[in-house]
């Protein structure tokens, strides 16, 4: 079984509203799921687990969920695969410390 580990983590992650830097998987796996982690919002925001066939689009969202100072600060989307590309997806600017997790397996 292959496995496809990423994280994102930065300081600047919830300056802007958008999609996060992309990765590509070349396996295609068949199950993945994104972990969340939040602290110190400034306020709510919401992040969508979004996947593409090329880097061009479209991009589909396949997830979503809010994240607020008043949900738990960690959070799981799980998704079926298969896809070749991945990304958060921020959708407003609330600062604060992020930390989004891929994992995705397959094989």
């Amino acid at each position: 079984m292959l496995e496809h580990d990423f994280t994102w983590q930065d300081s600047t992650i919830g300056t802007s509203s958008g999609g996060l830097t992309a990765i590509e998987i070349p396996f295609g796996p068949q199950q993945a799921v994104l972990y969340l982690q939040h602290s110190t919002l400034a306020t709510t925001n919401s992040v969508s687990f979004q996947t593409a066939q090329q880097s061009s689009g479209p991009w589909f969202i396949e997830a979503s969920t809010g994240l607020s100072t008043a949900v738990s600060t960690q959070i799981a989307l799980r998704v079926t695969g298969p896809f070749a590309l991945m990304r958060p997806y921020l959708h407003t600017v609330s600062t604060g410390a992020y930390r989004l997790r891929l994992l995705a397996v397959g094989g």
